[in-house]
């Protein structure tokens, strides 16, 4: 703990001027860097009923005990998800509706960033998407926002990496040695979160230029690659780790 505060004060310092970041958040980049084709290890949905649940609401800044819409989400790669909605929904079928907008583009987000979610939350709403260890929260008019701007998978990689590698990387004394070396960063939001959002904002960046470099234009890949190339390189490590995880959990009868 004592190397992790230590280097916690040696952090790069936020810069001053809005041209010391190349872009302002993976939020808001342009960059389709997971697309509607590309393939999803998505199998189903399952109906669980209602069930009392804990759900975080922004828009309260409050935790509540709800009695919320629970499915499970099935995927080909790793044990099933619980993803219950906010009773706000009203009906089962409507809850079904919302969930089906995540799952397919979750199971495209790579499982290494993905493995760790237990469970997704989904209220209505306009707000910002959250996560911490296991949990992703979202909202349902945002993520109709970035669906229109195809952007929602990016989102869900994001929230992914709070959910999935905050808790081993983000204060790593690995990761901090690194944004030590590189003394810049990729984004607003992470510069002045360099503690809380800085892996998971280059994380996406990373991603697309080790696996898919074609979806990023070539003027912004060598911006990417010169601002962070020590946290990429941290990131390119954590890409070929051999992952440990459950297996899937078999579909029950009437998944859909």
């Amino acid at each position: 703990m004592l190397v992790i505060i230590l280097s916690l004060t040696a952090l790069p310092q936020a810069a001053s001027s809005a041209g010391d970041y190349p872009y302002d958040a993976t939020a808001d980049t342009v960059f389709d860097i997971i697309r509607d084709s590309d393939p999803s290890t998505f199998l189903c949905l399952a109906y669980e009923g209602r069930t009392i649940r804990q759900m975080w609401d922004k828009r309260l800044d409050d935790e509540s005990d709800l009695e919320v819409f629970h499915f499970t989400a099935h995927f080909s790669d790793m044990p099933a998800i619980d993803i219950i909605l906010n009773p706000e929904f009203e009906t089962p079928e409507a809850a079904r509706r919302e969930a089906q907008k995540y799952t397919r583009r979750l199971g495209q987000v790579p499982l290494v960033f993905r493995h760790g979610i237990r469970q997704l939350g989904i209220h209505a709403g306009d707000r910002g998407f959250h996560a911490g260890t296991g949990k992703v929260f979202v909202y349902a008019q945002m993520a109709e926002r970035r669906i229109a701007e195809n952007h929602l998978q990016e989102s869900l990689l994001h929230e992914g990496v709070h959910a999935t590698l905050d808790a081993e990387y983000r204060l790593s004394p690995e990761w901090i040695a690194a944004q030590q070396s590189d003394g810049r960063f990729l984004t607003r939001y992470a510069a002045h979160r360099p503690d809380r959002e800085d892996l998971a904002e280059t994380a996406l960046f990373a991603y697309s230029l080790l696996r898919h470099p074609g979806r990023i234009p070539p003027a912004d890949s060598a911006v990417i690659a010169r601002t962070t190339p020590a946290r990429i390189a941290v990131i390119e490590r954590i890409l070929e780790i051999p992952l440990d995880i459950p297996p899937p959990t078999p579909p029950p009868e009437g998944c859909e």
